[in-house]
């Protein structure tokens, strides 16, 4: 679904009970899916992708993962395998991910990921054919997990660093709350923000939505001693 007059799509998991992140959409010259969430689920959100947009799984150029928590990333690699495209995350993630961070797959029951990541994700401005990105580094629920700024459409999607009146995790291996409370500021900052993607749960559209929510975030943050 079209989130906002953004032009970028947000598609969420069937109601099975499995724990699915929502899974982001920009279209373009370079189209790019972000985190495309259980790879069990993947033929749900193509077929609605399908639905919706004019273009195929195969016409995109990047398959982004916010973090390397399998509802996140888990259909990376048959994306890779079945259509080419190229897996993208941040070096710091990869290296979490190849050092203990795979074991989060074993707990959930998922074999650890497969494939290649062949575009490594640095912060700063990602120039695509047809629009630019800013990839900011903002860990705290996983060591290496990003947000991605698309500053032509104010949008700002964000994994699992916080959600509409809430933030991410932090028990889990790599989660330091410390340094989510710097990313969450981080983000906060950035101006001109309208829309907010978040991992789970509902969007956050609208600039006065926007600011009410870190409102509440950083009250949930103070309240569970992080802040």
């Amino acid at each position: 679904m079209l989130i906002g007059q953004t032009g970028v799509y947000v598609y969420y998991p069937p109601p099975t009970g499995d724990v699915c992140s929502n899974c982001v959409v920009i279209g373009g010259r370079e189209k790019i899916i972000i985190d495309p969430g259980l790879w069990h689920l993947w033929p749900f959100l193509e077929k609605n992708i399908q639905k919706e947009l004019p273009f195929e799984t195969r016409d995109f150029a990047y398959v982004v993962h916010t973090h390397c928590h399998p509802d996140h990333m888990d259909a990376g690699a048959y994306l890779e395998e079945r259509y080419g495209l190229v897996q993208a995350m941040s070096r710091e993630e990869k290296e979490f991910l190849d050092n203990g961070g795979e074991a989060i797959f074993r707990w959930m029951g998922l074999d650890p990921p497969t494939g290649t990541v062949g575009k490594y994700l640095e912060e700063g401005s990602w120039e695509l054919a047809d629009k630019v990105l800013n990839v900011y580094l903002t860990p705290g629920h996983s060591p290496g997990g990003v947000c991605i700024h698309y500053p032509e459409k104010k949008t700002l999607i964000v994994g699992d660093l916080i959600f509409a009146r809430g933030f991410g995790r932090v028990d889990l291996a790599g989660g330091d709350p410390s340094e989510l409370v710097r990313s969450v500021r981080r983000m906060a900052a950035l101006p001109d923000v309208d829309t907010i993607i978040p991992g789970h749960g509902p969007s956050i559209v609208g600039r006065e939505r926007v600011e009410k929510n870190y409102e509440i975030v950083f009250k949930l943050l103070e309240e569970n001693g992080f802040a």
